[in-house]
């Protein structure tokens, strides 16, 4: 993956919603989540990759996500 960069590794909720804001945003987050297919077994966090020629643009969005869910805890 040497042309996405890890942007958030985070829980699954949250991944999940940053996903779906750079997604109506018009970039193509890609998410590895921690499960292991067949076992039901998951690791608690997930990591989220953006494009690097999106990496630039998709900052101020993934910078007013974290400070929203800042604001909840």
């Amino acid at each position: 993956m040497k042309e996405h960069t890890l942007v958030l590794c985070e829980s699954k909720i949250i991944i999940s919603g940053l996903s779906l804001l750079l997604k109506e945003n018009g970039f193509m987050p890609i998410v590895k989540s921690g499960t292991i297919p067949g076992y039901d077994l998951t690791l608690d966090m997930d990591e989220l990759y953006v494009d690097n020629a999106d990496l630039e643009r998709s900052k101020k969005h993934v910078e007013v996500y974290k400070q929203q869910i800042e604001k909840i805890d």
